[in-house]
């Protein structure tokens, strides 16, 4: 790589409080809608957020993968992910379950995850080798080991063409309690600071948890997803005992 891994995640960690910072100061201004399909809704402040990260990332000279502008090199072995706005709809409607998400990857091993909830002032970081924190807190998973003492954190998918099934269902009764913030980002932030220990979805996208696998791996988690589809994935993050 030509910088080293702390100078990147300092960069992207400055991009990341930009675009939150930018985002929290705009969010009781009237908000345009870009496109808004089935169960999805995208702003316009998405895309003015995604450049924002963008204008900082551009001097590493590493491709970009985004929700809103897409991917600068699919060949690319080391690769920016970013969501702008993860839990748009949350944002949209007042709601403080939202955040910036950045990640880098190797290929799909993660290297730097920070996601930052700016409704809060909460700034989760990781890089490899380097620990998770919370702010300057340093973060670890839960130590729970039985499911019927425990929380698990998912959601349901904004596309329509992915079904759940009775299965999931059921599982949910297996749990002390069930959680849905409405935020993947999040909800791996949660699973590393031991505030939940599952967090567990199906059709979500790579820039909707990229940055919590490095995250729930410092933290000693351990982070699993699979691809169901082109684009969409299946993700089952945990405090690595459930």
């Amino acid at each position: 790589m030509i910088m080293k891994l702390k100078s990147l995640f300092d960069i992207a960690k400055t991009a990341a409080k930009n675009a939150g910072d930018y985002l929290a100061k705009r969010k009781y201004d009237e908000k345009k809608i870009f496109n808004e399909i089935g169960r999805d809704i995208k702003l316009e402040i998405d895309r003015d957020a995604e450049k924002l990260i963008r204008q900082e990332l551009i001097a590493t000279k590493i491709p970009i993968l985004g929700e809103e502008f897409g991917d600068d090199d699919i060949s690319s072995q080391y690769k920016w992910v970013i969501d702008p706005l993860d839990g748009t709809s949350n944002y949209f409607r007042g709601l403080d379950q939202c955040c910036v998400s950045i990640a880098l990857l190797r290929e799909d091993k993660a290297l730097i995850g920070i996601i930052y909830n700016f409704n809060n002032n909460e700034l989760f970081t990781s890089f490899k080798g380097g620990g998770a924190y919370l702010n300057n807190t340093r973060i670890c998973v839960s130590n729970m080991t039985e499911v019927e003492n425990s929380t698990l954190t998912t959601g349901f998918p904004a596309s329509e063409n992915i079904t759940l099934g009775s299965e999931l269902f059921n599982s949910f009764k297996l749990w002390k309690k069930i959680r849905m913030f409405g935020s993947a980002a999040l909800s791996c932030a949660y699973v590393a600071s031991g505030r939940c220990d599952v967090y567990k979805e199906r059709g979500v996208y790579l820039w909707d948890f990229a940055a919590g696998i490095c995250l729930v791996e410092e933290a000693g988690g351990k982070a699993v997803f699979k691809k169901i589809d082109e684009d969409r994935y299946q993700v089952n993050f945990t405090n690595g005992r459930l």
